[in-house]
C-alpha cells in the first residue's frame, strides 16, 4: 500500500507485508518519505506488540479524508491500532477487540468507528480521542455509515452528521437505524426502516432491499433522509441482487442481475407516488454478482465482491464506458471473447461501439469498420481479473477533462492483441500509441503521458516511455543501467504533478524497489497564456459533440506542441454556454426502450406498464403529462431547439374519459368503429352521400367533415345533440377532393383538390367572406396530390403526390413556404394516405403501389417500413396512429386493420367484408390537443393565421385580398370592414 498525504504535503507512506501474511504471521514493514520519494526511512520498530513481542502484522492503514496526516495502522489478529499524525510518533493502543474496518468520522479528526468482524456479535466500536478509550456503539452490525443530513427537528442548527447502520435480527432479516448520538442516547435514536435484506450508503443516496417472493428483491431508495421510495424497474424479470454503479447528481445507475448470466443496467428517472422509476439504459452489462452470476466460471476463484465494466469518464459530464455481454453467452463460460466495449456521452441515453483508430501505432491503416461489426474494445476490471491478461484498466482524470488512455483491443471482441490507445475527445476518436501490455499514467494535468513496459512472463525493461504532445510523438527516460521487473507506476491522485513511482524488482533475485522518477525538465518553460486554447469535445472528422447535456463546455488546454509546465496549481478556466434541445439530451422515458436502428425510443411491449395512462389524480380542470416516449436527462440545461418533439404533451384532464374510435369513409356512408368492442356505427349524416373519399373530425365541436367528389362540396354536421343538420363549406370552384386535414389550433381546414392541383385552407370558425379561402400550394409544387396530414404544433403540412414518373411525399411549413420533398422514386410509388403520429413525433404513410406502410422523422430521417410483403397491404388507402398501434383500411381484402407501430407485428382485422373503403382516421382523448403562437395570443391575426416552426406564426390573407403593409386589403387596395369582410361583398 502507498499513500500520498496530498494538500501541500510531502509525506509518502509505503506498507509492505507479505500477500499470506494471515496464514504465517510474519511481521510487516512501514516506510514514511518526508521529502516526497526522495528517500524512505524505515520506521518499523515503532510498530511493535510490545516488549520482545517481535512486531505487527499490519493488515491496512486509514487516513482521514479531510485531516490527511491523521492515520490509523491496524493488525486485526493481534488486536492492535498505531496511530500517527506523521509527525515522526507512533501510538501503539491495544484494543479488547479486532479493529477489522477502520472508518473516521468527516469533520472530526479525532473520531473514529472500528468494527469487529470477528466476533460472532459483530460489535461496532467508537473512540472520540484518537484511540485511547473505547465505547460500544452496536452489535450485531452488518453495515454502518457516516450520514449528513439536516435535523428535522432542529432545521436552523445546519447540517448535521449521523450514524446509520444495519442491525441483523434473529429471524434473519435488518433493521436500519438512525443516531446523532453515536447511539449513546436512545433519544436520538430512530429507526429509519425494518424488514430489510441488505443496506448501503452512497452520497446523499440511501439503499435498502427487502425480499418480495422467491428469488426476487425490491430496492427501496432514500435521497437527503427523506422517504423511502420502491424502484420500480421497466423489466418483468425476476431482479436476483443490485449493484450500484454510479451516482451523479440526483440521478442513479442500478445494476440488476436477473439471470445467473443477465445483468441490465438502469437509470433513474422520475418520482411516482411513492415510487421511483428506473429506465432501461444497457442491455446486458456485464457485473460479477458473487452469489448470483457466473458462479461457475474462473470468476468464483478471483473476485469476491459484486463488480461491474462500468466507468465514468472523470472531468466531463455524461460520458461512461462499459462492458457488454453478447446475447448468447452460456452460464458457466464467461471470457473476453464474449464482451465487447460500449460508450454514452449522454448519461445512458444511447449507447454505441467505440470508433476503431484510422492508423495502427507504426502509421498503418487499420480495417476496422463498426459496420462489419469490428470496433475498439477497452479493458476494465474483468480483463485486469483475468488470468490471461491482468491488463490495465481505463485511465481518466477530473485534472485531464477529455484524455483518456486504456488497454485495447481491435476486433470484434475484447479477446486479442493488446495496445495502448489514447483519445484526447473524450472517446469520439482513438490512436493507438503502444503494443502489448503497458502500465500508464499522466500527470501535469494530462501534459504528460508516461507508460513502462508491464512485466508478466516477460518484459523486462529500464526505459520509462513519456510524451508532451498528447501522444504524438514519444522519447525514453533511462531510470536503471540493468533492466527491472515492473509491477507498477502510480503518480499522486489528482495527476497534477510531473513526479512519478515505479514498484519493481531485480532481474535475478525479487526485491522490491521503489522508482522515482520527476518529468519536469522534459517541459522547457512555464506555460503562459498564449499556450492555451479553448476546447470543447469533438472530433476531428467525423462524429461531433459540441454540447454534452445541454451545456457547452469549453475548457482551457495546452496547445499540444507547446512544450510547456502547467504547474501543480494550475486551474483550468471552464467556459459554460446553454445550447439548443436536440434528440442527445433526452432519454427513453418509463416503458420505452432504444431502437439501435433509428435511435429512436419505442415502447417496451416486455413491460406492462402502461405509459399513457390518465393518472388517477388527474381531476377534471387540471393537467397531466403524456409522454413522447422521452425524458429530458437530468442535469441537462438545454434550452428551446427541438425540445416539444421530446418533451411530454400536457393535455387537460377528462372529465369523462373518451372512447377511442376510428372515422371511416365508405363513399355513401360515414362510420364509427369503438376500438373497444368494434362494431360499426352508420353515423346519422342528413346528406344524401354520393361519393365521399376524404373526411376529417372536430373533437372539441364532435363536428364531422367529408367532401364529396359527385357533388363537389365540402360539408360539415355537428352531432353533438343530432339537431343540427349538415352544412356545406366549399362548393365552388372543386373538382376532385382526395384528402382533408384539420388544424384544430387555428380552426381552419386544409384540403386538397388532386384535379386542380391545389391545397387550400379555410376557416371553420366563421361563416362569411367565402371563409377566407386561401390557395397554400398549387401546381409549382403539385402534380397528382393525394393525402394531406397538418401538425399545428410544429407548423408543417404533409402530403403524398402520385406524379406519374414522379411520385413524392414532401413537407412545407403550414403557409406553403420552404418546400421539401422528404421522400420520391423507388422509395415511393403510389403514397396514398398519410398521417402523424403526435405521439412518437412521426409521420406514417401507405403505398399502393409498392404495397407497404412505412415511418420517418418528421424530417424524413430514420425511415423504416413498418409492413411489407404482407397480403393484407395489398392495396392500402388510409392510415392512422394512436398510442402503440396502427390502422389502415384495405380495397383489395375489404377489410379495416391494426398492428402494432413500432414493428408491424400482431396485425389483425378490425372489420371484414367492407366495400367502397376510402378515408380512416383514429380519435380519442389526446387529439387534437397542443397549442401555437396563433393560439397563445389573443386576435394575433385580421384573417388566417397559421403556425410555422420554431414556435412562430404567419398571418395570411384570403385569396381576394392581398397583404399590404402587415394588412390584409381589399381589391382597389380598400381596407376591410371590421370583420374582415370587403365592401364589395356588402
Amino acid at each position: 500500500m502507498v499513500h500520498w498525504a496530498g494538500e501541500g504535503s510531502d509525506v509518502i507512506v509505503c506498507l509492505a507485508r507479505n500477500i499470506n501474511s494471515k496464514l504465517n504471521q510474519r511481521p510487516s514493514a512501514v516506510y514514511f518519505s518526508y521529502n516526497y520519494g526522495d528517500t524512505f526511512e524505515n520506521i518499523t520498530n515503532q510498530f511493535e506488540l510490545g516488549p520482545n513481542k517481535g512486531y505487527a502484522t499490519l493488515d491496512k492503514f486509514y487516513t482521514h479524508p479531510k485531516f490527511n496526516l491523521h492515520m490509523v495502522f491496524t493488525d486485526v489478529a493481534n488486536q492492535m491500532i498505531y496511530t500517527t499524525t506523521c509527525q515522526g510518533n507512533v501510538t501503539r493502543i491495544k484494543l479488547n477487540f479486532h479493529p477489522s474496518n477502520i472508518t473516521f468520522h468527516e469533520e472530526e479528526p479525532l473520531t473514529f468507528l472500528a468494527y469487529d468482524m470477528v466476533d460472532p456479535e459483530k460489535k461496532l466500536w467508537v473512540t472520540k480521542d484518537f484511540g485511547q478509550t473505547w465505547y460500544k456503539v452496536h452489535e450485531y452490525v452488518k453495515a454502518f455509515y457516516w450520514v449528513t443530513g439536516l435535523d428535522s427537528s432542529d432545521p436552523a442548527a445546519g447540517q448535521t452528521t449521523y450514524l446509520a447502520l444495519e442491525r441483523g435480527e434473529p429471524k434473519g432479516s435488518s433493521t436500519v437505524l438512525l443516531s446523532k448520538s453515536l447511539f449513546q442516547n436512545p433519544r436520538g435514536t430512530s429507526v429509519l426502516i425494518e424488514d430489510v435484506d441488505n443496506f448501503q450508503v452512497r452520497g446523499d443516496f440511501m439503499f435498502v432491499t427487502r425480499k418480495s417472493g422467491r428469488d426476487n428483491l425490491d430496492l427501496y431508495i432514500s435521497h437527503k433522509k427523506g422517504e423511502f421510495l420502491r424502484a420500480q424497474f421497466q423489466s418483468e424479470m425476476n431482479r436476483r441482487e443490485f449493484y450500484i454503479a454510479d451516482i451523479t447528481d440526483t440521478q442513479v445507475f442500478v445494476v440488476v442481475s436477473h439471470t445467473q448470466s443477465q445483468a441490465n443496467l438502469y437509470v433513474s428517472q422520475a418520482e411516482e407516488g411513492r415510487s421511483l422509476k428506473f429506465a432501461l439504459s444497457l442491455e446486458r452489462i456485464f457485473c460479477y454478482f458473487p452469489n448470483t452470476t457466473w458462479r461457475d466460471s474462473w470468476l468464483s476463484n478471483v473476485a469476491d465482491e459484486t463488480f461491474a465494466d462500468f466507468h465514468k469518464v472523470e472531468g466531463l459530464n455524461g460520458i461512461y464506458i462499459a462492458s457488454q455481454v453478447f446475447s448468447n453467452v452460456s452460464e458457466g463460460k464467461i471470457g473476453p471473447e464474449h464482451l465487447m466495449t460500449m460508450i454514452t456521452f449522454d448519461r445512458g441515453g444511447v449507447w454505441q461501439p467505440l470508433a476503431a483508430p484510422l492508423y495502427d501505432e507504426d502509421g498503418n491503416r487499420v480495417n476496422c469498420s463498426i459496420k462489419e461489426g469490428c470496433s475498439l474494445h477497452l479493458s476494465q476490471k474483468f480483463t485486469q481479473l483475468y488470468p490471461l491478461s491482468r491488463s490495465v484498466p481505463i485511465l481518466t482524470s477530473r485534472s485531464a477533462p477529455g484524455v483518456i488512455m486504456a488497454t485495447g483491443v481491435l476486433g470484434k471482441s475484447l479477446k486479442g492483441h493488446p495496445g495502448v490507445f489514447l483519445s484526447t475527445d473524450a472517446g469520439l476518436s482513438w490512436r493507438q500509441i503502444l503494443n502489448d501490455f503497458y502500465f500508464f499514467n499522466f500527470g501535469d494535468h494530462g501534459g504528460v503521458l508516461v507508460a513502462v513496459k508491464y512485466y508478466k512472463a516477460h518484459g523486462e525493461t529500464r526505459e520509462l516511455l513519456y510524451s508532451t504532445d498528447d501522444g504524438e510523438t514519444w522519447q525514453t527516460y533511462e531510470f536503471s543501467k540493468n533492466n527491472l521487473r515492473v509491477y507498477g507506476l502510480m503518480t499522486e491522485p489528482g495527476e497534477n504533478t510531473t513526479i512519478f513511482t515505479m514498484f519493481g524488482s531485480f532481474v535475478g533475485a525479487h526485491q522490491w524497489l521503489i522508482l522515482k522518477v520527476d518529468l519536469r525538465n522534459a517541459f522547457t518553460y512555464v506555460c503562459t497564456k498564449d499556450d492555451y486554447k479553448f476546447w470543447s469535445p469533438s472530433a476531428v472528422s467525423g462524429p461531433r459533440m459540441p454540447c454534452l447535456l445541454g451545456r457547452k463546455e469549453t475548457y482551457e488546454r495546452r496547445v499540444p506542441h507547446s512544450n510547456c509546465y502547467n504547474g501543480r496549481d494550475y486551474d483550468r478556466p471552464v467556459k459554460l454556454e446553454v445550447c439548443e434541445c436536440e434528440l442527445e439530451d433526452f432519454e427513453c422515458d418509463f416503458g420505452f426502450v432504444h431502437n439501435m436502428v433509428l435511435h429512436t425510443c419505442i415502447r417496451n411491449k416486455s413491460s406492462s406498464y402502461d405509459p399513457y395512462a390518465i393518472p388517477s389524480s388527474c381531476k377534471p380542470g387540471n393537467f397531466y403529462n403524456r409522454t413522447k416516449g422521452y425524458r429530458k436527462i437530468p442535469g441537462d440545461a438545454c434550452e428551446g431547439g427541438n425540445d416539444q418533439l421530446y418533451l411530454p404533451a400536457r393535455l387537460p384532464c377528462p372529465y369523462k374519459e373518451k372512447k377511442e374510435f376510428l372515422i371511416v369513409a365508405q363513399r355513401q356512408r360515414i362510420i364509427r368503429v369503438d376500438l373497444e368492442d368494434p362494431k360499426l356505427e352508420i353515423l346519422p349524416i342528413s346528406q344524401n352521400l354520393q361519393n365521399v373519399i376524404a373526411i376529417e373530425f372536430d373533437m372539441r365541436n364532435n363536428c364531422v367533415y367529408w367532401a364529396d367528389i359527385v357533388n363537389d362540396t365540402i360539408s360539415r354536421q355537428c352531432l353533438s345533440d343530432g339537431s343540427q343538420a349538415a352544412e356545406i363549406l366549399v362548393k365552388t370552384n372543386l373538382d376532385s377532393i382526395e384528402g382533408m386535414a384539420l388544424d384544430w389550433v387555428s380552426n381552419t381546414l386544409y384540403f386538397v383538390d388532386g384535379m386542380r392541383t391545389k391545397i387550400e385552407v379555410i376557416r371553420t370558425d366563421i361563416h362569411y367572406e367565402g371563409r377566407m379561402r386561401r390557395t397554400i400550394l398549387d401546381s409549382r409544387n403539385l402534380k397528382k396530390p393525394r393525402g394531406i396530414a397538418v401538425h399545428p404544433m410544429e407548423g408543417f403540412i404533409f402530403w403524398t403526390d402520385w406524379a406519374p414518373g414522379d411520385p413524392s411525399l414532401s413537407r412545407a411549413n403550414l403557409d406553403g413556404s420552404n418546400v421539401k420533398r422528404l421522400f420520391e422514386k423507388p422509395r415511393v410509388e403510389w403514397p396514398n394516405g398519410i398521417t402523424i403520429d403526435h405521439i412518437a413525433e412521426r409521420i406514417y404513410w401507405v403505398d399502393a403501389k409498392l404495397d407497404y406502410i412505412a415511418s420517418a422523422a418528421l424530417d424524413g430521417s430514420k425511415f423504416k417500413q413498418i409492413i411489407a410483403n404482407d397480403v393484407r397491404v395489398k392495396h392500402p388507402f388510409a392510415v392512422a396512429v394512436f398510442k402503440d398501434n396502427l390502422y389502415w383500411d384495405d380495397w383489395e381484402q375489404k377489410a379495416i386493420f391494426t398492428a402494432d407501430k413500432d414493428h408491424g407485428v400482431e396485425v389483425h382485422a378490425i372489420l371484414n367484408q367492407l366495400s367502397g373503403l376510402m378515408d380512416l382516421k383514429v380519435f380519442a382523448h389526446s387529439i387534437q390537443e397542443g397549442n401555437n403562437s396563433c393560439g397563445l395570443t389573443a386576435k394575433v391575426c385580421s384573417h388566417l393565421c397559421v403556425g410555422l416552426p420554431q414556435r412562430k406564426s404567419a398571418c395570411l390573407c384570403p385569396d381576394t385580398m392581398v397583404m399590404k403593409n402587415n394588412e390584409c386589403m381589399c381589391p382597389e387596395n380598400k381596407p376591410a370592414f371590421a370583420n374582415g369582410t370587403c365592401p364589395s361583398s356588402v
